[in-house]
């Protein structure tokens, strides 16, 4: 009987994405996977791991798309988990945009864990921080919303916004204000898997 096939699919905009991680294409989601495989929780290569982050994507942009990205690269035997980090394009509106109102955006989170929930395991993670102060208040109150929201839902949620808020040097290392570089995205992955919910999450069979 041929083994299962553990995939994580990771959804979420630019800083998913890790634009700014020279050291390694992937940022913090292929670190993760790195040091998931280094800790015993999971082996590469039968452990496949997508990264599907895209710039400037908002939460309802992701909500409307994940679906149709997981059936795609879906194969015979395979077992998804979804990971999703959503909400600095909300709170921050790069590029010029208008920031949403967080409890608007934490009705759209709600209504995307609701749907991923039923398809396959979930992990939520929380938006981390940017040097604007203002954005960084509403990203916060989000963080908080999206929060009771996974415990209400019994979704693990991993918090990385105050533990990285409160580090230097990742503060230090967002270069545009919005994406950290190497280290940066070394030290998020560093403190995810720390976290009981993220390395059981990453645990296979």
């Amino acid at each position: 009987m041929p083994h299962a096939t553990p995939a994580w699919f990771f959804f979420g905009d630019s800083l998913t994405q890790g634009v700014n991680d020279q050291l390694m294409p992937g940022g913090w989601a292929s670190r993760l996977a790195v040091l998931a495989n280094e800790a015993g929780l999971c082996s590469i290569p039968r452990a496949t791991f997508y990264n599907l982050g895209a710039r400037r994507h908002s939460t309802a942009t992701i909500a409307a798309r994940w679906r149709s990205e997981l059936e795609s690269r879906l194969i015979p035997g395979m077992e998804p988990r979804l990971v999703f980090c959503t909400g600095v394009v909300d709170m921050a509106a790069p590029g010029g945009g208008v920031a949403a109102d967080p409890t608007r955006i934490a009705d759209q989170f709600d209504n995307l864990l609701a749907q991923a929930a039923s398809v396959a395991p979930t992990l939520a993670i929380s938006p981390p921080p940017v040097t604007e102060t203002r954005a960084n208040a509403r990203i916060a109150l989000l963080v908080d919303l999206q929060r009771r929201i996974c415990q209400r839902r019994g979704i693990p949620f991993a918090q990385v916004y105050t533990l990285l808020a409160n580090n230097p040097d990742y503060i230090n290392d967002l270069s545009d204000g919005l994406h950290p570089g190497s280290q940066g995205c070394a030290l998020m992955a560093q403190i995810l898997l720390a976290q009981q919910c993220v390395s059981a999450f990453m645990r296979t069979a």
